[in-house]
C-alpha cells in the first residue's frame, strides 16, 4: 500500500464555519479590516506557503494567520487572512513556486483554529494486492452508517512525530525525571526518513554521544544544538531538554498524552464491542479497534473523552478505561507533570470518541498505472473530518 506517491495522490481542502463565512464581506469597511485569502498549495508546507504569500503582498510572514496547517506531501487548500493596513486594497491573485491564492473577501478579525468546521480529503491509495482492494471494501461496507463511515476518533501517525524512529516516546521518560533519555530519543536517534537538516544533528549525536564539547563546536546552529551546549557548559540534561525549541518539547509531551487518550479509547471500544465485533488494524503506536455502527450507543457518539492530565479526572466508563491504562504504564494523574519544569505540561483537554466521515465513497478497484507489474490496484476514498481528526485513521479502518 502506498499514498503520497505523488501530491495530487492526497488531496485536502478545508472548509471553514458558517459563523466566520457569514461575516466575510466582499468588500473592505470600517469593521473589516482583514483580507481573507483561498491559499493553495502542492509540496510545500504550511508555513512557507504563508511566507511566499507575505512577500508577495509585502508584509512580514508573521502577519498571514492561518486556521490549520496542512499536509506538504499533499495538494491542499486552505484559508488565510491578513490585516491590511493600506489605503489601496490587495491584489487579487498571487501566485509562487507552488503556491497561488485568491482574495475571497474581508473580515472584522483574523483567522483562527476554531473556524474550520471540516477537512475534505480525496485520497488515492495506490500498491494494493487484489485482496487488499476487496478488503478496503469490506471494510467500509461493516463501518457505514448511511453515507458515512464511523470512526473511533484516535490520534494519527502525525501526532507522533517525535517518535517515528520506532525506538519508543520521550514523554514517557520525562514523566519519570528520565531526562538524558528523552533527550537521546528527541536529537540522537536517526530516523529512516528524516530531512538533511534532522540528518545533520541526528547522526553526530548518536555516535558522539557524551563528547560534548566536540559535538558543541562541529554541531550547525540550531536549537538542538543549544541543548549540547548547556551539557557542555556543565549544565544538567533537564537544563538541556529546556535549552530545546518549546515546539519540540511541547510536542514530545502531546505525543505521549495521545498514546494515552488512544490506549483508553481501545479499552472502551474492547469493552463495549467484545473482540469478536471490532476491525483490528495494527499501527506502530498501538492497535487501533474499531466497532460498527450496531455497537456504537448514543452515549459513545455523544462521548467527549478527556485527555489525561494532572488536572483531570475522567468519569465513568472513560475514566476507568484511561485509570486502567495509568496502572498499566505504572502512572498516576498526578504525576502527569515535567519533573523541576513549569512547561511543558499535560494539558487538559476533551475530544470526540467517535467522528464521521462524513459523504464517504470508495472508488471501484482500477489498475495501478504507477505501479509494476500491472497485477496492482488502486482505489480511491473521498470523504470529509472535523477538525482535529485524521483522515490516517481511516485509512487505518480500511485496512491500510
Amino acid at each position: 500500500m502506498t499514498i503520497r506517491r505523488v501530491p495530487e495522490d492526497f488531496r485536502v481542502k478545508e472548509e471553514l464555519t458558517p459563523e466566520f463565512l457569514g461575516g466575510v464581506a466582499a468588500r473592505s469597511g470600517r469593521g473589516e479590516t482583514h483580507a481573507v485569502f483561498e491559499l493553495e498549495k502542492r509540496g510545500l508546507t504550511t508555513p512557507d506557503a504563508c511566507a511566499g504569500l507575505g512577500r508577495a503582498l509585502g508584509v512580514r510572514a508573521s502577519a498571514v494567520e492561518r486556521a490549520g496547517l496542512k499536509d506538504m506531501h499533499a495538494e491542499t487548500t486552505q484559508w488565510v487572512s491578513v490585516e491590511w493596513k493600506r489605503a489601496d486594497p490587495p491584489v487579487e491573485r498571487l501566485e509562487g513556486k507552488s503556491w497561488r491564492a485568491a482574495l475571497r473577501g474581508w473580515s472584522a478579525r483574523g483567522i483562527r483554529a476554531e473556524d474550520i468546521a471540516r477537512n475534505r480529503f480525496e485520497i488515492v491509495v495506490r500498491d494494493l494486492s487484489a485482496p487488499s482492494a476487496d478488503e478496503m471494501g469490506k471494510r467500509a461496507g461493516f463501518l457505514r452508517a448511511g453515507a458515512d463511515l464511523e470512526i473511533v476518533n484516535y490520534f494519527g501517525d502525525q501526532r507522533f512525530g517525535s517518535a517515528r524512529h520506532g525506538e519508543g516516546l520521550a514523554g514517557a521518560h520525562l514523566v519519570r525525571g528520565e531526562f538524558e533519555q528523552a533527550l537521546r530519543l528527541l536529537i540522537a536517534t536517526p530516523a529512516r526518513k528524516e530531512s538533511g537538516r534532522r540528518r545533520a544533528i541526528s547522526r553526530p549525536c548518536a555516535s558522539g554521544w557524551g563528547e560534548w564539547k566536540r559535538l558543541a563546536v562541529e554541531l550547525p546552529p540550531s536549537g538542538e544544538r543549544r541543548a549540547i551546549e548547556v551539557l557542555a557548559g556543565g549544565g544538567s540534561f533537564r537544563d538541556a531538554f529546556a535549552a530545546l525549541p518549546y515546539l519540540t518539547q511541547s510536542m514530545a509531551v502531546e505525543a505521549f498524552q495521545s498514546f494515552l487518550w488512544n490506549r483508553a479509547a481501545c479499552e472502551v471500544v474492547r469493552e463495549v464491542a467484545g473482540a469478536e465485533r471490532v476491525l483490528v488494524a495494527e499501527d506502530p503506536f498501538g492497535e487501533m479497534l474499531f466497532p460498527g455502527p450496531a455497537r456504537v450507543s448514543a452515549e459513545l457518539r455523544g462521548m467527549m473523552a478527556v485527555l489525561p492530565s494532572a488536572e483531570s479526572r475522567p468519569a465513568g466508563g472513560w475514566g476507568v478505561a484511561m485509570e486502567r491504562v495509568m496502572v498499566r504504564e505504572g502512572l498516576t494523574f498526578e504525576g502527569l507533570r515535567v519533573p523541576g519544569l513549569r512547561r511543558p505540561a499535560f494539558g487538559a483537554a476533551e475530544r470526540p470518541l467517535v467522528v464521521a466521515a462524513a459523504g464517504f465513497e470508495l472508488s471501484a478497484t482500477e489498475r495501478d498505472e504507477m505501479v509494476q507489474p500491472r497485477n496492482r490496484f488502486k482505489r480511491t476514498a473521498v470523504f470529509s473530518l472535523p477538525r482535529g481528526a485524521y483522515a490516517t485513521v481511516v485509512l487505518r479502518a480500511l485496512g491500510q
